[in-house]
Order: C-alpha cells, then sequence, then structure tokens
C-alpha cells in the first residue's frame, strides 16, 4: 500500500490486537470474481472486519489482492475533498514514505511518487497519478510506474483504486479502495500480510487526520 503512518506505528499495532470482529473464509470465487474481474476457477481468501469506528474487507489469492475500508463521519464535503486529494494534506497521513515527491500535474490530476522501505532491505519506487472527479465526489488514483531495489520481491504488474464520498446518517461515508496485481515471488506471501496491516492501519490513520481536519 502506499500510505501509512509512522507516528501513529505504536498505536496502531496495539489497536490491531483489539478487533471487534474478523471473520475469515475460504470461498469459491464466482461472486467475487464477478465484481473483480479475476478467473473464477480460483479460489480466494476473504478477511472482513471492525476496528474503532471503520470496517473493511480484505480478498487475496496467489496472485492478486484488494482492500476496502470505510467509516463514516459529519463534516463539510469540500473539506473532504481537499483533505483527501490536496497534495499538501498527503504527507500527514503518508508519513511513513521515506519521500513523498510532486511531479506533474493537470486539469483534475497530478502526479505523486512515493518511496517506501519494506521489510528492512526492500525499497520501492512508485509514481501514481491522482484524479479528481468532483460531480461524482470521487478521487481515483492509478499507479503509472513501479521499481523494486530487489528482483526477488513480486512485482506489482498494476494497481489502482479510489476514495469515495457519499452522504449518509446525516454526514458522509468515506470509502478507500485498491487492488494490486502481482507476479510470483520469493517474498510474495509475506508482502501481501504486510499490505494487509499497512491498509488497516492506514484506514485508522487517515480517519484521525479527516476527523482532526474537517470534523
Amino acid at each position: 500500500m502506499h500510505i501509512r503512518g509512522q507516528r501513529n506505528k505504536k498505536i496502531l499495532v496495539g489497536a490491531v490486537c483489539v478487533i471487534n470482529l474478523t471473520v475469515f473464509s475460504r470461498v469459491y470465487a464466482n461472486d467475487i470474481a464477478s465484481v473483480y474481474g479475476q478467473d473464477k476457477s480460483k479460489d480466494y481468501s476473504v478477511e472482513r472486519g471492525e476496528l474503532n469506528g471503520t470496517n473493511y474487507e480484505f480478498i487475496k489469492d496467489d496472485s492478486f489482492y484488494s482492500f476496502r475500508g470505510r467509516f463514516i463521519i459529519k463534516a463539510e464535503l469540500d473539506c473532504l475533498l481537499n483533505v483527501t486529494y490536496q497534495f499538501e494534506h498527503i504527507s500527514k497521513y503518508a508519513s511513513g514514505a521515506k519521500s513523498i515527491e510532486f511531479v506533474r500535474q493537470g486539469e483534475n490530476w497530478y502526479d505523486v511518487t512515493y518511496t517506501y522501505r519494506k521489510l528492512l532491505i526492500f525499497e520501492n519506487r512508485s509514481t501514481w497519478r491522482r484524479t479528481l472527479k468532483r460531480d461524482e465526489q470521487k478521487i481515483v488514483f492509478e499507479m503509472i510506474s513501479n521499481k523494486n531495489n530487489i528482483n526477488i520481491m513480486p512485482k506489482v504488474n498494476s494497481s489502482k483504486g479510489y476514495y469515495q464520498i457519499k452522504p449518509e446518517r446525516g454526514g458522509y461515508s468515506v470509502e478507500y479502495f485498491q487492488e494490486c496485481r502481482l507476479n510470483p515471488g520469493f517474498l510474495k506471501n509475506a508482502y501481501i500480510n504486510r499490505a494487509k496491516k499497512e491498509a488497516i492501519q492506514f484506514l485508522q490513520v487517515f480517519k484521525e487526520y479527516v476527523e482532526k481536519t474537517c470534523d
């Protein structure tokens, strides 16, 4: 995952241990594949959980994973869109990155490069295009380049996702979604498991920042 919060690491690691509900299931993928466009002959591991006012779903197989998380907040729509889209906010909830660089911009889009260090020696540098679709109350993002410093690590072939903001319960629901497709690699399982933990942590950091900034 391309975002996480280092300053909240100790708090978040502890918080993961108090998940109220986690359901693991092994399912044949007819229903999931119809949504995610995956091979129906495969089966998928599905984990669902709730944590500190958020809920999430993590789906994986041997070459794919996705994360979907959401929370509800009472806030102004413009603030939610600005916090989610504008570059100056990203470092506040992506502080686990070694570096975050603004690359270029156009009308309602810009490119940003993240460098992350994972599993002690693994470093990844990836560039993403973030696009604001204000009429849809949505920010979409897609990876446009990706490079690992060690070849034994699984390569992310493609990744994309979105933030979707919708009216709900007198406020707004904020949904974050990301999917990744991988090449096989020596540390693939460790990589996917780490991605799941980081996605759960990110959702908590992001929610806290949005509440502090917009609530």
